[in-house]
């Protein structure tokens, strides 16, 4: 349904229409038949007409028909002299009346209603070109260009003041579409006609630049723009648009050819090349020039023969690479090649070209020069060396550089500034420091910056810049034109230096170990096993055995300094195998428990399903007991250890942040406290050697290093996190074993077994050696000795039965041990050796790793180790 029909009281109309019903049927039942009423019943159905509903009108005249029908069966009989014939036409006269009266009603409402849509639909229409008038006065206002509206079918042109004003007519001025296309140059008006009617008969807008002759005979170049108006029909019922003066245009066009066309004539008679280039850098103008010297190039270029065909082969590559990256970057241009000339010749030149940008930066074109210099460069052939020498000197400089005018001004910088400042040169420049590095103000920055300009010298420094998060290195250099400042990110170095001092301490103390360690052990070594042979021998008189054992623990603890000075200068040998860590910690649990004391709960976290670990595992029992007497010492009133075991994935982004950690699988051992914690100015240096924040004589400093020591030189990662008063947590990471060999538990069996073997014994230290060849002796072992190793290659050509070579490591005379046994083998393949030392450099260690199948003792030593890495060798397969 449309919208209602404004006609009066509709409800009005309803209600009398029924009333009107019902009075009729009343009264015909009490009227004898023929006299009949129902006549009565159209009448209030084309009253129900005006209630502005179909619906209504239908049951009103549905109800009409049905209460006449009733009548004739509820009225009183008809009179003797009606006869039913008569009675029953009055009947279907009335019905008949009813059902016209109700279809005339319907077709009346429905014209009613086209009438009042097509009048709302016409006073859409005209709001419509209202409002789209109004929008164009605006616009011609702000734009300058009018507007105009010609309604069909009349015809008739309504001009905009813009449009009279262009046309130089009065203002209100409205011509036919006729008289409108006169004002047409003669030579436009067939097409302003044609797309004007397209555009009226089809809808099709038009934009064109066409001439009209002013009233005042002034030719004007007009752009004139139409489109149709449509109703909601979709009819066009008008063409509208807009009329502009772009004379001023045309006029600058044509200026900027004839200027075009003198740079052109201009650029003919220069004494070198001119070019140009669209943004893309592909070029599209190339002078007079150009054409003389190769004989083949055309003024406008020509794509089947563009001047990269003209390049020498050797210069073609690097020259559009050059070019490529000036045309990516938006930066001048400059490169020297090889043309070929109109008689095959090939002449250097020398070609420059600058980009040129709209006020917004824009590239609108390049505009480039190429000049002979093939003279020049033969005479300088030199001098050119020199300079490409200087050149490659200056582009190798890795220095960010940019200076800054007297206002702080930023009037250059290389693009190794705006690597290093993550800032584009072209939103730096001509912007103040300040303004774009706010940070920086109040700063040392600032602060040597400002004495170098106020004092007119140099300045050097180091500073952080938090901003960057990185460390500079800055030079700046003060001028008549501001200053000039070179710079370097220093992070990495600083790390490095860092890294370098940590290191070379523990080279110091790992030299300063290594120096004494050979001597120092083997007087450990005498001092250690004497005293336990003093000791079995003085168990009569406990008095004196009592001495004995306090010159063996002394010695032990100096052995234990020893070691733990060599574990934290990574420099100790280590024999790393596949160990099951929950177990080897399952079977350290009374030893900890009997160690720690029964005021710390010993928490135990260990996972299932724990890789194997490849470790030595008589260190890794040493490292974990260390740091459980750590945190022992750190519960003063007793609390809670924790052992934890995990596995666990270092990433490759943990590993950039932490030096020497290699990313991978490991086998995590936490050990947690609940003690003291650690101070955060303290965390940084627990690991170096003598540092502790405990008592004087509470302990050594080394306990840490130590286990520091052993987890770098097993080529794991150590990480310690402390809080005070909550306690400390550290986590090893020990590498994962992915061999197909099962871990093997660590063996503890140490009793001394003897035998009757023939051993050689190769110790050039006397003391070392007589102590050896006495414990042998006492074990049952037949001993030859020797003091260096050309001694002992004597012995063993002359002596077949000799069953082991058990030789120091570290001897004068120009022989090691792994050289004799190396030496010894190729006459006596199968020998088994046996080597000891208290320290053995790289002899027989590589990358702090004992090599595979090599028997060692450390020195110091007592009887018990003696007895069992004496079998442990002489069991050993034997080895070609």
């Amino acid at each position: 349904m449309t919208s209602p029909i404004p006609i009066p009281i509709p409800r009005l109309a309803k209600g009398f229409a029924l009333a009107g019903l019902v009075v009729v049927f009343v009264t015909d039942t009490v009227t004898p038949l023929g006299f009949s009423h129902a006549s009565l019943y159209p009448l209030f159905v084309a009253v129900a007409g005006f209630s502005r509903s179909d619906r209504w009108v239908a049951m009103v005249a549905v109800a009409s028909l049905g209460l006449t029908a009733a009548g004739f069966f509820v009225s009183p009989p008809a009179p003797a002299n009606f006869a039913i014939a008569y009675v029953i036409a009055n009947r279907l006269l009335a019905a008949v009346a009813i059902a016209t009266t109700g279809g005339l009603t319907l077709v009346i409402l429905r014209y009613i209603r086209q009438v009042h849509d097509s009048q709302q639909a016409l006073s859409d229409t005209y709001q419509t070109l209202r409002s789209q008038q109004t929008l164009l006065q605006i616009a011609s206002e702000i734009g300058r260009f009018g507007g105009w509206l010609v309604p069909l079918p009349e015809g008739i042109c309504s001009w905009s003041e813009e449009v009279c004003r262009i046309h130089e007519v009065e203002p209100g001025f409205s011509p036919t579409v006729a008289q409108g296309i006169e004002f047409y140059a003669p030579e436009y008006r067939d097409r302003i006609a044609t797309v004007f009617t397209a555009c009226a008969e089809t809808g099709r807008p038009f934009d064109e630049e066409l001439q009209i002759i002013s009233a005042r005979q002034r030719r004007v170049w007009v752009r004139a723009i139409g489109q149709a108006v449509r109703n909601d029909q979709g009819e066009i019922m008008a063409v509208q648009g807009a009329f502009q003066d772009i004379t001023a245009q045309k006029q600058a066009a044509a200026s900027l050819e004839r200027s075009e066309q003198r740079f052109r004539q201009l650029a003919d008679a220069m004494p070198l090349i001119v070019w140009t280039a669209d943004p893309n850098g592909t070029v599209d103008y190339a002078s007079h020039g150009l054409r003389v010297y190769t004989g083949i190039y055309e003024p406008k270029p020509n794509p089947s023969q563009t001047w990269t065909t003209l390049l020498h082969s050797d210069d073609r590559a690097p020259c559009l690479s050059v070019w490529n990256t000036a045309v990516q970057t938006n930066h001048p241009y400059r490169f020297e090649f090889r043309l070929r000339r109109y008689d095959g010749d090939y002449r250097w030149h020398l070609v420059q070209a600058i980009p040129i940008r709209e006020q917004d930066g824009t590239l609108v074109k390049w505009y480039g020069t190429a000049i002979e210099i093939h003279e020049q460069k033969q005479l300088a052939h030199e001098a050119r060396q020199t300079a490409d020498r200087l050149n490659t000197t200056l582009e190798s400089i890795t220095d960010a550089f940019f200076t800054l005018d007297h206002e702080w001004r930023f009037t250059f910088l290389n693009r190794q500034a705006e690597w290093l400042l993550h800032r584009q040169r072209a939103d730096l420049l001509g912007n103040c420091l300040w303004d774009e590095f706010s940070e920086a103000v109040g700063t040392v920055f600032e602060q040597q910056y400002r004495q170098a300009v106020n004092e007119g010298r140099s300045v050097e420094f180091r500073e952080f810049y938090p901003t960057l998060n990185s460390w500079f290195e800055v030079r700046a250099y003060p001028s008549s034109e501001g200053l000039a400042v070179y710079f370097q990110d220093v992070s990495d170095r600083i790390v490095l230096e860092e890294q370098l001092q940590q290191s070379q301490r523990l080279e110091s103390v790992g030299q300063l170990t290594g120096g004494i360690a050979h001597d120092f052990n083997n007087l450990l070594t005498v001092i250690l096993g004497n005293a336990e042979l003093l000791s079995e021998i003085l168990k009569p008189d406990p008095k004196l055995q009592h001495l004995a054992e306090m010159i063996a623990s002394a010695a032990q603890r100096g052995a234990d300094l020893t070691q733990r000075l060599l574990a934290f200068a990574r420099r100790q040998a280590l024999d790393p195998e596949a160990v099951e860590v929950n177990q080897l910690i399952a079977t350290m649990d009374g030893l900890l428990r009997r160690t720690l004391g029964e005021h710390i709960e010993i928490e135990n976290g260990r996972r299932a399903g724990l890789w194997p670990a490849l470790v030595d595992p008589a260190q890794f029992e040493s490292a974990l007991l260390n740091l459980c007497l750590n945190a022992r010492d750190a519960m003063v009133q007793g609390g809670r250890l924790t052992i934890e075991t995990a596995n666990t994935h270092l990433s490759q982004d943990y590993a950039d942040q932490h030096v020497e950690v290699v990313p991978g699988q490991y086998v995590m051992v936490a050990v947690s406290d609940t003690g003291l914690g650690i101070a955060p100015e303290n965390l940084e240096r627990v690991f170096e050697p003598f540092f502790t924040t405990k008592e004087t004589g509470k302990g050594t400093g080394l306990g840490l290093s130590m286990v520091y020591g052993f987890i770098k030189q097993s080529e794991g990662h150590i990480k310690i996190y402390s809080e005070l008063g909550q306690g400390t947590t550290i986590k090893m990471y020990l590498p994962r074993f992915w061999g197909d060999t099962e871990p093997q538990p660590h063996p503890v069996d140490r009793s001394v077994v003897g035998g009757s073997e023939l051993i050689l014994l190769v110790e050039d230290d006397e003391l070392v050696r007589r102590y050896a060849h006495d414990q042998l002796v006492n074990l049952g072992y037949r001993v030859l000795v020797a003091t260096n190793g050309p001694t002992a290659l004597i012995l063993l050509r002359q002596r077949d039965d000799i069953d082991l070579l058990f030789t120091d490591v570290v001897m004068p005379g120009g022989m090691s041990g792994r050289e004799l046994a190396y030496l010894a083998r190729r006459f006596r393949p199968g020998l088994n050796v046996l080597y000891t030392s208290g320290y053995t450099e790289d002899a027989i260690v590589h990358h702090g790793r004992l090599d595979p199948g090599v028997q060692l003792l450390s020195k110091p030593y007592g009887r018990a180790e003696l007895s069992q890495k004496i079998r442990d060798a002489l069991a050993a397969p034997h080895r070609p």
